[in-house]
Order: structure tokens, then sequence, then C-alpha cells
């Protein structure tokens, strides 16, 4: 009887500590970089505005009616590769980029007097 106490607290013990050994991984989530969506999608329309990047053509949005607030710069550069804050793959340079009224993950470029809606990248 006490040698069966004895193993069992001993089994105890010991699953205890391999359990204790074992590593936890953890995976940070983050926003998708420009360069990561146009692995996905070489022909998406999108621009980086701080270090967010921001997409046309989303599904969801072609249903929202929106209104253009307050113009927060222009695009600074068209390009493919080495995105930063203002660069866009379809977008010319000196297009203006608008806020939404009623929204924070949606930027507006008015491109020759037509709105397009941009929406945000989450964290994925």
């Amino acid at each position: 009887m006490t040698r069966t106490i004895w193993t069992c607290l001993f089994m105890l013990l010991l699953a205890t500590s391999l359990c204790a050994c074992q590593s936890v991984q953890q995976f940070e989530s983050k926003r998708p970089s420009a360069e990561e969506v146009l692995a996905l999608d070489e022909q998406a329309d999108l621009f980086q505005w701080g270090k967010t990047v921001y997409e046309a053509n989303v599904d969801w949005t072609h249903q929202l009616t929106v209104t253009k607030d307050q113009q927060l710069g222009v695009i600074q550069k068209t390009a493919a590769k080495h995105f930063h804050h203002g660069t866009a793959t379809h977008l010319k340079k000196g297009t203006a980029i608008y806020s939404v009224k009623e929204r924070n993950d949606l930027l507006i470029a008015e491109l020759n007097g037509q709105i397009i809606i941009y929406a945000a990248h989450a964290e994925g």
C-alpha cells in the first residue's frame, strides 16, 4: 500500500515537472505589409498610409455610403516595391487622400472627380 502511494506521488511529480519544462510558443499578430498583400494579388490597388496598408475593391465597401472628411495628404509616389507612407500601386503621385466621417478603417482617394474607397488591412 505504501509503495503504491509513493509510486503515484512519483508519477504525479514526474508529470508536473515534464509539463513545466514544455516550451510555449507565442505568435504576434501584426498588420500585413504592402509586399505581403501584393504576394497574394499582384494587381492589388493599394497604398500605404502611416504603417497601415489600404486596399480598394474590397467587396463589402461597395455597399457603403461614406462622406469625405478632411484631406490627410497626397500620394507621394507610385511603385510596386519598397513601400512607405504615401506609396501606391495604382494611384498617381499627387492624388488626394481623405478621411471618412463614418469610419476610421476607411480612407478615400479622389481621382478625376471619382471617389475610390480603400479599406485598411487589419492585423492578421
